[in-house]
C-alpha cells in the first residue's frame, strides 16, 4: 500500500553545544539562582500564598532559558543541496494516456500537463530544490524542456526498457529519484518482482485520483489456422474480454478488406459472471494468395463508428475507447502450381479416380508414370530376325519400335508431363528433375524398380528437399524384407509384417482420435457427422498387413476385419524437412465406385485433401517470411531463403525486397546475407503506419536467372498493444516502486512530494547549522516569564 506524505518521517537533526566551556558556570549559576528564588519565596511567606508555585515556575523558566543561552545550543543536520540533485520527470506519451476513464472530463495526460506545467506551484516547488528534467517515452525515450512539448498519441509503451535507458543516460549523475507518470500498461512486462531489472535510483510512480468507471470491450488475441479441409480451410479464432457492464449482445463481424464485403456476422450473448469470451469464423477465401480481413467487435449502438476506422479514436461511443475493438488479419493461402509425381507399378483404378479428383484443384498438377509391363531378361537366345523391342510394341510400326523400351527396360507410360522430354527415361535419375516436384506418390511398386541411387535420391527428396511422400497399398508395397531393408522401408511410418496383402475379407475403416484432430482427414465439420459418414463407406477387400508404428509416427485411421482386430490404415510421420504418409488399403478405389448418394464427391474430396496435405509446407526455391523483430525496435525482419535446383543453398544471388505500405507507395530494400546460415538473407523493416503491408522478394541467381518472387504480408493495428489492457496497472507500478526503493504517490499528494523528498537521503547533501538560542522568541519568553513573575508577586502582595 502507498503511504500518504503526511506520515513521512522528518530528518532528525543533531543537537550540539556552541560554548561547552560555559557548561559548569551555567550549572552553578542556575543552581544558585534556583536556591535564591526558593529561599526568597520562603522568607516572604510565599509558601503560604495560594498559587505561589506559579510564580516560582515562571522565575525558574526564565533562569533556565538564560542559562541555556550561555551554552549557545545549536541544531546541526544534513539536507539536499538545492538544485544539486537530478529529479527526472518521466511521462508516458503513448495513446492509452489520452483515454478519459470514468466520469473524468480530462485524460490522465491532460492532468499531468496541468500539474507539471512550468507555472504550476507543484513544479515550481520541485524546481527550487532539484534540477528537474522532463522525459517522455513510448517506444523510445525522448527529452523535452517542458511537459507540454512532449508528443501525444505514441504507439507502444516500453516502460521497463525506457527506465533502463534513462538509467544508462544518467549513469554517474546524482539522481534523487524519478517521478514516473504512466498508466503502467506496458505490453510484455511481467508482474513478477524477480523478473524486473534492478533500478539504480528510487522510482516514484504517480497514481491518478480517478481510476474507476472503466467500460471497455476489447479484442485480446486472434489466431489464424489454415487447413486442407475443403469445407472450412481457414479458421479464425478471436478472443476478447470486457471491463465494466455490458448488457445485451455483442456483434462480431468479419470483413474482406479488398472487396469491402461482410464475410460473416455473429451476435454473441455476454454472461455476467464471465470476463473473457471467444468466437470463431470458418470461411473459404475467394482466391488463393495473400488476402486481408478485418474483425470488428461492437455493440449495436456503436455500429456506425466502424464505417470509418480513421475516425475511430474520436468517435462517441458507449465505451472508454473503440480502437481496441478491431483487428486486421493477414491470411496467406499459398498458391501453386504444386506438382505431384505419381508412380504406379501397374495400371489400376486408383490413378483414374485420383487424377479425376485433382483435376478440380487448380493449384495442383498431377504427373503420372505408370508401368505397363515389366522388363524382360536381358540375355536370351533368339533368332536374329526377332526384334529387340519389348513384344508389347511389336507390330505398331518402325517408328514406334525405334522409340520403344528394350527387353531389359520396363514399359512406362507418361501422363500429364509439362515437356516432351520430361520423364522420357522413366523415373528421374538426377535430383534436379525429381526435386522439381513437390510431392511423390508411390502406388504398388517394389523397391527393386528403383536403383540404389534413385532410392537414396527419394530419401533426400523428403529429408533435404522437404517434399511429401505417400505410399499406397498393393501387393508390391510394404512387403517382405526387401521393402523393410530399403530406403523406402526407412521412410515408411510403419514396420513391415511377415506377410503382405491379407486374405480377402471385408474391412471397415475408422478414424482414430489423432485422425479426428486432423482437418485434412475429415470430410464433415463435427465429429458426430464424421462418424456417421464413416458408417456409409463401402467395405474394402484388400489391405496390406503391416507391423507396428515407428517411434514418432501417428496412426490416423484403422481398418478392422471380421475378427475385430485393427491395424493401421493411414499413418504419417515427419522425416527430416518433409513428411511421409502410408495408406495400407489397396482397393481405395471401391469408395469412388460405390459413393454415398447424398454426398457423391466424398472420395474425390478426400483425395484432394490428402494431396493438399502432401504439398503443404513444401518449400520453394525462394521463400519469404516476415517475422517480428527484436522487442526494442519493434521492426519486422524479412527473411529470404534461396536454393538452387538441387535445393542446396544458392551461392551469390541478388536479393531485393519491395514493401508496399498501407498508403500504396512502395519501398525497395536490399537483403543482406545471414552469415551463419548459407542461402539465407534478411532485411529489417520498421514502420508505424497502421494497416496492411505486402512484401515481394526478387531472387536472381548469379547469372541473372530469376529464381522466384515470393510474397509475404503482415498488419499493424490501429491501436497499439498498450490498449490490450486499460486503466491503471497498479500491481506493476507497486512492484517497480518497492524494488527500486520508492513509493506510490497519489495525485493529490504531489504538492507535498518535494517536501517529502527533501527528507530522504539523496546523493548530494549539505550540512546546515541552526542556532536555537539566538532567536528573539527565546529572549521574549525569558523576559515574559520574569515580568509575569514580578506581576504575580505584586498581585499577591509579595513584592
Amino acid at each position: 500500500m502507498s503511504r500518504t506524505l503526511d506520515s513521512f518521517r522528518p530528518v532528525i537533526a543533531e543537537l550540539v553545544i556552541g560554548s561547552p566551556r560555559w557548561t559548569v558556570p551555567a550549572i552553578v549559576i542556575g543552581t544558585l539562582l534556583t536556591f535564591l528564588v526558593l529561599w526568597n519565596y520562603a522568607k516572604t511567606g510565599g509558601n503560604r500564598v495560594r498559587g505561589a508555585w506559579f510564580g516560582v515556575t515562571l522565575k525558574l523558566v526564565a533562569i533556565a532559558l538564560l542559562a541555556v543561552c550561555l551554552l549557545q545550543p545549536m541544531q546541526r543536520g544534513e539536507r539536499p543541496r538545492p538544485r544539486a540533485n537530478l529529479l527526472p520527470i518521466l511521462v508516458d506519451t503513448s495513446g492509452s494516456m489520452e483515454l478519459k476513464i470514468g466520469r473524468s472530463s480530462e485524460s490522465w495526460r491532460d492532468r499531468i500537463e496541468t500539474d507539471m506545467s512550468a507555472d504550476s506551484p507543484i513544479f515550481a516547488s520541485m524546481a527550487q530544490a532539484f534540477e528537474t528534467r522532463v522525459y517522455g517515452f513510448d517506444k523510445r525515450l525522448a527529452s523535452a524542456s517542458e511537459v507540454e512539448d512532449l508528443r501525444r498519441g505514441g504507439t507502444g509503451s516500453r516502460l521497463i526498457e525506457n527506465l533502463n535507458e534513462l538509467s544508462r543516460r544518467l549513469e554517474g549523475r546524482p539522481v534523487a529519484g524519478v517521478l514516473l507518470m504512466t498508466d503502467g500498461n506496458s505490453p510484455g512486462t511481467t508482474h513478477d518482482m524477480e523478473d524486473l531489472p534492478e533500478q539504480k535510483f528510487p522510482v516514484y510512480p504517480v497514481i491518478p485520483t480517478q481510476t474507476t468507471g472503466l467500460n471497455d470491450l476489447r479484442i485480446t488475441s486472434t489466431t489464424v489456422r489454415q487447413t486442407n479441409f475443403e469445407i472450412s480451410p481457414v479458421t479464425l479464432a478471436v478472443q476478447f474480454a470486457i471491463d465494466g457492464s455490458f448488457p445485451g449482445p455483442v456483434i462480431a463481424r468479419l470483413t474482406d478488406v479488398a472487396l469491402k464485403t461482410v464475410v460473416e456476422e455473429k451476435s454473441l450473448p455476454l454472461r455476467s459472471n464471465e470476463k473473457t469470451f471467444s468466437v470463431s469464423f470458418q470461411f473459404r477465401p475467394n482466391d488463393v494468395g495473400l488476402q486481408f480481413y478485418r474483425v470488428d467487435l461492437f455493440r449495436e449502438m456503436d455500429r456506425h463508428a466502424f464505417g470509418d476506422l480513421d475516425g475511430l479514436k474520436d468517435a462517441n461511443s458507449s465505451e472508454t475507447t473503440l480502437v481496441n475493438n478491431t483487428r486486421l488479419i493477414a491470411v496467406d493461402r499459398k498458391s501453386g502450381p504444386y506438382r505431384v509425381l505419381y508412380v504406379a507399378g501397374r495400371p489400376n483404378w486408383e490413378f483414374k479416380f485420383l487424377r479425376r479428383a485433382i483435376s478440380e484443384d487448380a493449384e495442383v498438377e498431377l504427373t503420372g508414370l505408370i508401368r505397363m509391363a515389366n522388363k524382360e531378361p536381358k540375355f536370351s537366345f533368339r533368332d536374329k530376325a526377332v526384334s529387340s523391342t519389348n513384344p508389347l510394341f511389336q507390330g505398331l510400326g518402325e517408328d514406334a519400335e525405334e522409340t520403344a523400351e528394350q527387353y531389359d527396360e520396363p514399359v512406362m507410360i507418361r501422363i500429364g508431363v509439362k515437356e516432351t522430354e520430361e520423364l522420357a527415361s522413366g523415373f528421374p535419375k538426377v535430383e534436379e528433375e525429381l526435386f522439381g516436384f513437390d510431392a511423390l506418390i508411390l502406388d504398388d511398386i517394389e523397391p527393386e524398380f528403383f536403383s540404389q541411387d534413385q532410392l537414396e535420391m527419394v530419401r533426400r527428396f523428403v529429408s533435404s528437399r522437404g517434399g511429401g511422400l505417400l505410399m499406397l497399398g498393393g501387393p508390391e508395397m510394404f512387403r517382405g524384407r526387401a521393402f523393410g531393408d530399403s530406403f523406402l522401408g526407412d521412410l515408411s511410418p510403419v514396420y513391415v509384417a511377415a506377410s503382405g496383402v491379407g486374405s480377402p475379407e471385408e474391412f471397415s475403416i475408422g478414424l482414430t482420435r489423432e485422425g479426428m484432430l486432423q482437418p485434412w482427414m475429415r470430410l464433415r465439420k463435427t465429429a458426430d457427422a464424421e462418424t456417421k459418414r464413416l458408417r456409409t463407406m463401402p467395405p474394402f477387400d484388400s489391405v496390406n498387413r503391416v507391423g507396428s508404428l515407428k517411434p514418432g509416427a501417428y496412426q490416423l485411421a484403422t481398418v478392422s476385419g471380421g475378427d475385430g482386430k485393427t491395424q493401421p490404415a493411414v499413418a504419417v510421420q515427419r522425416f527430416g524437412k518433409g513428411k511421409v504418409g502410408a495408406i495400407t488399403v489397396a482397393d481405395f478405389w471401391r469408395w469412388s465406385m460405390q459413393p454415398d448418394p447424398q454426398n457423391p464427391d466424398d472420395a474425390a474430396q478426400a483425395w484432394r485433401q490428402v494431396t493438399r496435405w502432401l504439398v503443404g509446407d513444401v518449400p520453394r526455391r525462394a521463400e519469404l517470411t516476415a517475422n517480428v523483430g527484436p522487442v526494442e525496435d519493434d521492426s519486422m525482419v524479412l527473411r529470404v531463403d534461396a536454393y538452387d535446383e538441387a535445393y542446396l543453398p544458392l551461392e551469390n544471388p541478388t536479393v531485393t525486397v519491395q514493401v508496399v505500405r498501407p498508403g500504396g507507395d512502395a519501398i525497395t530494400l536490399d537483403a543482406k546475407p545471414i552469415g551463419e546460415i548459407p542461402g539465407a538473407f534478411a532485411v529489417p523493416y520498421y514502420d508505424e503506419q497502421p494497416g496492411q503491408y505486402i512484401a515481394t522478394a526478387e531472387v536472381r541467381a548469379e547469372d541473372g536467372e530469376l529464381v522466384g518472387t515470393p510474397t509475404a504480408g503482415w498488419t499493424r493495428q490501429i491501436a497499439g498493444r498498450e490498449f490490450d489492457t486499460l486503466g491503471i496497472n497498479r500491481p506493476l507500478l507497486q512492484r517497480i516502486a518497492q524494488q527500486s526503493g520508492g513509493d506510490l504517490i497519489q495525485e493529490e499528494d504531489l504538492g507535498l512530494f518535494s517536501r517529502r523528498l527533501k527528507s530522504e537521503k539523496v546523493p548530494v547533501m549539505e550540512t546546515w547549522v541552526f542556532p536555537l538560542w539566538h532567536r528573539g522568541w527565546v529572549i521574549a519568553l525569558a523576559l515574559g516569564c520574569l515580568c509575569g513573575e514580578w506581576g504575580f508577586r505584586r498581585w499577591r502582595g509579595l513584592a
